[in-house]
């Protein structure tokens, strides 16, 4: 029977084309086109009407370049990035495009060639998204931040700081360096509390300030601050309370100025006016400490109104302090509510996962029932019949238990490249030396085979089970194809540290394998060899790149004809979720 009007293996491609179907229509936030290999629409899912304004079949037919703008087109973009993604077999890109009535908006827009078993190429996939309203709330908090910063660096005269809700020092100005004599390395995370003498410490006066514009909004106060060297100086203090658009505090913003040089001079007026009551009766000496006195009126008149001054400087800080605020509270707001969008996006995908996988197992169990059916039947055949059956009545009948064997494998497959990258298991320390024998243990390879395994494989945190598919499938592989071209089979596994990861290969001495099919051979159902010559369903590497990348790992192959292969995959140090996705 030939192979493409196989019955199960025609429902297969139905479930198959089901399950694409599903994952398509289930994704309203992404307009994705079937391209044809000049770039004409062959067909777009309802996410075109919504980002594009197009409905699905006003596109059928035309070239996809009436996305781009018209000077890209002018510019030959459309065309060169089809050849981009034929050589490379996929590329992604931001930029403008362009809807329906003209209007502009920002995408992410992805470009994925399709090609048929023999790789030849048969059309393209492109998915785009609208990403307009998250650049342009994501430009107006940079602006924000920046005028913010700006504002408050500019600052010379007062020590400007933000503190959390506890009175740690998150950000800091210039001022503060003048003002209190520290770096920004030396005070950031610090509490509040070291510009404030131990007596005052003790007394809980900073805390009860925090207390004081937690509940009222605002603190204002005069009192003795110290420095970095331990000197004090006298400081007039403004600490004001910072709420979200939902009134829950978030920290503090703290001014501080340092006002010694006036305390100073009101108290040497005090001093003096109290000396000429004592010497009255002294006119000369009246007289000269009235022309003091005068002179340090003069002194404190000065002071004075640069201290109005610096009043009216500070609350036109202020204001546009608040304004900046106000501007970063609404970016902050869309930005919550664009994550909400995505977290209700999240919950209908994961959604679509459960039904995708409850899909799968019943369509694994009711493919399986009647190949169960066929086996048994061929079976009871051969015990019937024994030796009656002739050599190639025989030789038939064990092709159809093999094939039947097979159909089974392949189902499997599927069943676990549906899953593989979305089951994530707790972590646990892994010796990945015991792993990988316990690997070749069950394989259980004849006395021919040589499996060279380091003794100093490293132990790791890692989800076991993963990685034993992993390494289970690249030494079944290895295995396989060396064996069906040469008796003396060996194979080398080796890892290296990397830093933030590590990585660990398989080699082997095969038959190799072309740099044409390098891109290849991770793609599900794709084999190299006959199926008639190595066992064999094409998913194991599919499998394996699977699961790495959704660990946020890569894999690689380096091979060449009759010089055997290696697989490599690296494996992050850093990955630390468990559970389901």
């Amino acid at each position: 029977m030939n192979r493409s009007t196989h019955p199960t293996e025609a429902a297969l491609d139905a479930t198959s084309s089901e399950i694409y179907r599903h994952l398509v229509t289930s994704m309203p936030d992404y307009a994705i086109f079937a391209l044809d290999t000049d770039g004409k629409v062959l067909a777009g899912n309802p996410g075109v009407e919504g980002i594009k304004e197009y409905r699905p079949e006003e596109v059928v037919g035309r070239h996809f370049s009436f996305c781009y703008l018209p000077e890209d087109v002018a510019a030959n973009k459309p065309s060169s990035d089809l050849e981009t993604a034929a050589r490379e077999g996929r590329i992604e890109s931001t930029g403008w495009r362009v809807r329906k009535d003209g209007s502009r908006f920002w995408a992410d827009v992805i470009i994925t060639a399709v090609r048929n078993e023999q790789g030849e190429l048969t059309g393209f996939t492109h998915v785009m998204r609208d990403l307009t309203v998250r650049r342009a709330t994501e430009e107006s908090l940079r602006q924000s931040e920046e005028r913010f910063q700006l504002l408050v660096q500019g600052v010379q005269d007062y020590a400007i700081l933000a503190l959390d809700t506890k009175g740690h020092i998150r950000s800091w100005n210039e001022g503060t360096e003048r003002v209190n004599g520290y770096t920004a390395d030396e005070i950031l995370s610090h509490s509040f509390q070291q510009f404030y003498p131990q007596e005052a410490i003790a007394a809980g006066i900073p805390a009860s300030q925090l207390e004081t514009a937690s509940r009222v909004g605002r603190f204002e106060g005069e009192s003795w601050q110290v420095r970095k060297d331990g000197s004090r100086f006298w400081a007039n203090v403004i600490i004001t309370a910072q709420r979200d658009t939902e009134g829950l505090l978030i920290g503090f913003a703290m001014v501080t100025r340092d006002l010694t040089e006036r305390r100073e001079a009101e108290e040497q007026a005090r001093q003096l006016v109290a000396e000429v009551a004592a010497h009255a009766e002294d006119y000369a000496e009246v007289v000269r400490r009235s022309e003091e006195l005068a002179r340090l009126n003069e002194v404190l008149q000065n002071q004075t109104a640069e201290l109005e001054m610096r009043e009216n400087e500070e609350r036109r800080l202020v204001a546009e302090l608040k304004q900046a605020n106000d501007n970063l509270l609404a970016a902050l707001d869309t930005a919550q509510a664009e994550r909400e969008a995505a977290v209700r996006s999240a919950a209908a995908a994961t959604e679509a996962y459960r039904e995708l996988d409850q899909f799968a197992y019943v369509a694994s169990h009711d493919l399986k029932a009647p190949l169960r059916g066929i086996a048994n039947l061929a079976q009871w055949i051969q015990d019937d019949v024994g030796e009656g059956l002739s050599a190639e009545s025989l030789t038939h009948m064990r092709l159809l238990q093999g094939r039947v064997h097979r159909m089974e494998a392949l189902i499997d497959g599927i069943l676990t490249y549906s899953r593989a990258g979305r089951m994530l298991n707790a972590l646990e320390p892994v010796d990945t030396g015991v792993l990988v024998r316990e690997v070749i243990e069950l394989l259980a390879p004849t006395s021919a085979v040589t499996i060279q395994v380091p003794d100093d494989m490293p132990t790791l945190e890692a989800e076991r089970v993963p990685l034993q598919q992993i390494f289970m499938n690249l030494i079944s592989n290895a295995l396989k194809y060396t064996q069906a071209v040469r008796p003396d089979v060996v194979i080398h596994i080796e890892w290296r540290d990397l830093g933030d990861a590590l990585e660990f290969s398989v080699s082997d001495n095969g038959p190799g394998i072309a740099s044409a099919y390098h891109e290849r051979i991770w793609g599900i159902f794709q084999t190299l060899a006959a199926r008639d010559k190595v066992e064999g369903t094409g998913i194991g590497l599919s499998v394996v790149k699977k699961i790495v990348e959704t660990r946020g790992g890569s894999v690689a192959v380096e091979s060449a004809p009759d010089q055997g292969a290696t697989f490599r995959f690296t494996w992050p140090k850093t990955f630390q979720k468990g559970g389901h996705v």
